[in-house]
């Protein structure tokens, strides 16, 4: 099942059934690790070739263009024939959606490790000497009415 937004563009030459069969494809192969049922998926691919005088060398070109949630993923490769640009463009922009999600997991691991020690005193804190506010209200005669907190600064021994 291909994603709602997917589009193929040919460039320099007619794209066949063939060839776009083979994208969809490869394109689907991708279910694993990119999410097809998010609204927000939208899909360019286009193929062709970078010259048309050229018969010989990198002459065909593949792209693939991923919007999801905010992020442009983006993956680019020439090679001597489609099929093969195809190939190596597809696993370029797998290995980019496996980075990227590697890089958000990291860093939600990164910062919840962070919020946690800064909750548990201080940031990278063992067992060290800390101040720790204690407040107390002070014992006042019966006039004023007024009850100011007082906030003493001890230091105590942190237990982690």
């Amino acid at each position: 099942m291909l994603p709602t937004a997917f589009n193929i563009k040919a460039t320099n030459l007619a794209l066949s059934p063939e060839v776009r069969a083979y994208v969809e494809k490869r394109f689907v192969s991708l279910s694993s690790v990119l999410d097809f049922a998010e609204p927000t998926l939208k899909v360019q691919i286009e193929v062709g070739r970078t010259t048309r005088h050229h018969d010989k060398g990198d002459v065909f070109r593949a792209e693939f263009n991923v919007r999801q949630k905010g992020e442009r993923l983006r993956a680019v490769a020439e090679a001597a024939s489609m099929y093969a640009a195809i190939d190596e463009a597809r696993d370029a922009l797998e290995s980019e959606v496996v980075r990227e999600k590697k890089q958000g997991i990291s860093f939600m691991r990164r910062s919840s490790r962070a919020m946690k020690e800064a909750v548990r005193g201080f940031y990278g804190a063992g067992l060290r000497w800390v101040r720790i506010p204690r407040m107390s209200m002070p014992r006042l005669p019966r006039f004023p009415r007024i009850r100011v907190p007082h906030i003493r600064w001890p230091w105590r021994r942190n237990k982690k």
